[in-house]
């Protein structure tokens, strides 16, 4: 049974009072503290941080909108899409931009423009808290997928950012 969004926050602040009156005790409060922890997983679990080159998180995958690839401060600019065996990543604007495999995104000339954390190896920087996810185009008819090349370890000249501000409708 699925507790709304009132009865969570009712209960909450009931638990605040407490903690302020006293009648909370320190296993009670870490318990809380867990569980909110893992609630804020939860809720990011299906989405993928993508960083560029510099370990900078400037998109993500959000597979509860159906693959979709959001730019970190909410654009939604290009999706996952399935064709054969292959990964593609189409714009919104009907472009095919390239490929993604196994957490890499590669251009059109097989060099890695981005990736998720822990594909390549990098260290990423701090997160910056992501901007609220804008209204998301209808899907266009998705292109003919070009023979895909010889998929490289070398950094694209363009960025992650360039590269899918080119799929943006």
């Amino acid at each position: 049974m699925k507790k709304n969004n009132h009865t969570i926050s009712v209960n909450l602040i009931q638990i605040l009072e407490n903690i302020l009156n006293g009648t909370f005790n320190m296993k009670k409060i870490l318990f809380l503290l867990f569980v909110l922890i893992g609630f804020s997983f939860m809720k990011n679990s299906n989405q993928i941080t993508l960083l560029d080159s510099e370990g900078e998180a400037v998109s993500y995958i959000d597979y509860k909108e159906n693959g979709t690839i959001f730019m970190w401060e909410g654009t939604p600019v290009a999706f996952i899409h399935n064709e054969g065996r292959d990964i593609c990543i189409v714009g919104f604007n009907g472009n095919f931009l390239g490929w993604y495999e196994d957490g890499i995104i590669y251009d059109k000339q097989g060099y890695v423009v981005g990736a998720r954390k822990g594909a390549v190896s990098m260290i990423a920087k701090i997160e910056k808290i992501k901007g609220i996810q804008r209204i998301i185009p209808i899907r266009p008819i998705t292109p003919i997928t070009p023979i895909k090349p010889i998929l490289r370890s070398r950094w694209s000249n363009t960025s992650l950012t360039e590269f899918l501000y080119l799929g943006k409708k």
